[in-house]
């Protein structure tokens, strides 16, 4: 259903994201994402966050209105969100989540995704 990979060096949390989701899961996903958000606060920087969606279903409307609410209202905000997917109507799912940051926006691929993200990005 996802998985997380942190860079503690870089502060980049990459997210792949698979299968039907439910709220549960929205829940548990929302916990680890604290988790490692948590982990990269302790290094003195802010995370960034890269989720793939390529191979996530087309979920009920419940769960992306959940994760909606939740990218505004998370205590431990990125400093920017990459989404990124290859579905179109995944696609669509995707920018109904990111239409509510102005620091998130959604890409066709990994490699457009990353360089928008580091983008101005302050040199370690």
């Amino acid at each position: 259903m996802h998985t997380i990979t942190t860079d503690l060096a870089t502060g980049i949390i990459e997210v792949d994201a698979s299968g039907f989701w439910t709220i549960e899961h929205v829940e548990d996903f929302l916990r680890d994402l604290e988790r490692e958000g948590r982990r990269v606060l302790a290094t003195g920087k802010r995370h960034v966050l890269l989720c793939n969606f390529s191979k996530s279903a087309i979920q009920p409307q419940e769960v992306i209105a959940m994760l909606q609410r939740v990218a505004v209202s998370m205590p431990l905000k990125s400093r920017k969100v990459a989404l990124y997917t290859e579905g179109k109507l995944a696609r669509l799912q995707v920018k109904r989540i990111a239409s509510v940051r102005d620091d998130m926006a959604v890409f066709d691929d990994r490699e457009s995704a990353l360089a928008w993200m580091l983008e101005h990005e302050p040199s370690n």
